[in-house]
């Protein structure tokens, strides 16, 4: 008989062991599920977010799942801020019960707190401290308290409650005390996904604002001379950009035209676009001008020796004042290199003095892309660098030369963006397909512009913008007939 009777407490034993299983079995099952809901939600939820919306979203998602599963008849899910009071509620702050309301006071979440894991209060009207706050319609007997952490903090309190005393058994209290974890993962992903999309918004309007700052470097309009056309175009990969172009009169009535390129892009890269190009204009507008005389000799191209502490070597004929402006490309050059040495930021730059008299183009190619000279007579020339990049060695030497523009000739300076340009295929555009554009003659620096904006739009196609493109074009129009 007794061998009997510890047989059966063995099997009763067995079969209670057996239902813990089976219990922890079904906690484990709707934690998955429960997750994979949850996971599968947010995945949505991310593909197509709306701004500050995501984690109103994951609190009531988290709030509905937990009453669902648990059999909840009313409770709230509270969300704290970084100083710990409430910031957002479920139900919402205007929809909550007076016992509702209590669930969001600073003193039960503070008790909350104090605990730190999840309490199954099988009856709040036999706790003390808690009587007074729950003894009020409508009457709720249990309680389950889950305290929602993330790494120590205290992110949310989610409350469920019940009018039968000791609905919330350890069997719900350790199935929610897994789902918290959950929650707490969806609700900092939540969290952190708003803040970003906050901080976000305000850096896209910083960099709009930026955008517009450096736009207004540029000129507009440019400038304008009879017998003369300028034309130019400009489009940045991001929102700033690294590339610039400008044209300006001296008092003379000589033309200074620059095309650059800084190294790397974005927002570093138009920082110092914006000092380079300032630092030009300043310097090149300390110089006074005088205009060569009329003559009919027509001035040689010689490359002459660029100082700033003396005269130049070995001036032709001829040669006066005006290329002094091209001085400011050394004075550039050593304050980027003596001040921002660190950075290792430089600037490729073809600084050119037009004068629009004689069709006189004196200039200084420092590293830049050559640019084209397209004759009349449809023959092509380079103006090849003169120099190295603006800003990389200090008190560099770079020498000034100069080419006679005659009338119908077309000057395009350029980025590399043009030939780097990208198809969606990662194909560049390439200079060959740039110069095979150049074969007929351009009967406007307009035509020619749109000429090849047409072809390099059509080859990017819907590609990601792979380099910042810019051009300038400037042409000697031909005499108008009186025939």
């Amino acid at each position: 008989m007794e061998t009997q009777n510890q047989s059966t407490e063995n099997l009763l034993e067995q079969m209670a062991a057996l239902q813990q299983e089976v219990a922890e079995l079904k906690i484990a099952k709707l934690a998955l599920e429960a997750q994979n809901r949850m996971l599968e939600n947010m995945l949505n939820m991310a593909e197509s977010p709306k701004p500050g919306e995501i984690l109103d979203n994951i609190l009531l998602q988290a709030f509905e799942l937990s009453s669902k599963l648990t059999g909840a008849e009313s409770g709230c899910l509270v969300f704290l801020g970084s100083n710990g009071a409430v910031q957002k509620s479920i139900p919402q702050e205007e929809d909550l019960t007076p016992v509702q309301l209590i669930l969001t006071s600073e003193s039960y979440i503070n008790w909350v707190d104090n605990h730190r894991q999840t309490v199954p209060l099988a009856d709040v009207l036999e706790i003390e401290n808690l009587r007074s706050l729950f003894n009020q319609p409508p009457f709720m007997r249990s309680v389950l308290s889950v305290p929602i952490l993330r790494k120590g903090k205290l992110l949310a309190v989610l409350t469920l409650m019940h009018s039968q005393p000791g609905y919330f058994g350890h069997v719900i209290a350790n199935f929610m005390q897994s789902m918290s974890r959950q929650i707490a993962l969806a609700t900092e992903y939540a969290r952190c996904y708003d803040e970003l999309d906050s901080y976000s918004n305000q850096l896209r309007k910083e960099l709009e604002r930026a955008r517009e700052i450096q736009r207004d470097f540029l000129p507009n309009p440019l400038v304008s001379l009879p017998g003369w056309e300028f034309v130019a175009c400009f489009y940045p990969a991001r929102q700033v950009a690294g590339d610039f172009y400008d044209t300006f009169r001296f008092p003379d009535g000589s033309v200074g035209l620059v095309v650059g390129d800084v190294c790397d892009k974005g927002v570093g890269a138009a920082l110092f676009m914006g000092l380079f190009r300032s630092l030009l204009r300043i310097f090149s507008g300390y110089y006074s001008f005088e205009l060569p005389k009329q003559t009919e000799e027509k001035i040689p191209d010689v490359v002459l020796p660029l100082a700033i502490d003396g005269e130049l070597a070995e001036v032709p004929p001829n040669t006066v004042k005006v290329i002094d402006a091209l001085k400011a490309i050394v004075l550039t050059n050593n304050y980027i290199a003596q001040n921002h040495q660190r950075l290792c930021m430089f600037a490729t730059i073809f600084f050119g003095v037009l004068n629009p008299t004689t069709g006189v183009l004196t200039y200084i190619n420092g590293g830049h892309v050559p640019p084209i000279i397209l004759r009349a007579s449809g023959a092509l020339e380079r103006l090849k660098p003169t120099g190295p990049a603006v800003g990389t060695i200090y008190n560099i030497d770079y020498e000034i030369k100069r080419v006679q523009l005659e009338p119908g000739d077309v000057v395009l300076s350029f980025s590399d963006g043009v030939p780097d340009a990208r198809s969606p295929e990662d194909v560049p555009f390439t200079e060959q397909r740039l110069l095979s554009l150049l074969e007929a003659p351009a009967s406007s620096a307009v035509s020619l512009v749109e000429r090849i904006k047409t072809e390099i739009k059509s080859h990017i196609a819907e590609a990601d913008p792979f380099d910042d493109i810019t051009m300038l074009a400037v042409r000697q129009n031909l005499p108008i007939s009186t025939n």
